[in-house]
């Protein structure tokens, strides 16, 4: 895992330990500094979380992020 899919899991995590549901898309930019029109990042940051099997997403469910147990 690279530093910066640490750092967005570690924010999902707690995110999702808060409030109960994932972060959006857009509070995630916000978290990893990103500019307003980088949803293709996150969405490659969650690509390679959910291939380390991190999370799992939950198509056509707006915030449909699981963590997964380990």
């Amino acid at each position: 895992m690279t530093r910066k899919q640490k750092i967005l899991y570690d924010f999902i995590l707690q995110y999702m330990s808060d409030k109960g549901i994932a972060p959006s898309f857009d509070e995630m930019i916000i978290v990893m500094k990103l500019s307003p029109k980088s949803k293709s990042s996150i969405h490659r940051y969650l690509t390679e979380l959910e291939k380390e099997q991190m999370i799992t997403r939950i198509p056509a469910k707006e915030r449909g992020i699981k963590i997964n147990e380990r």
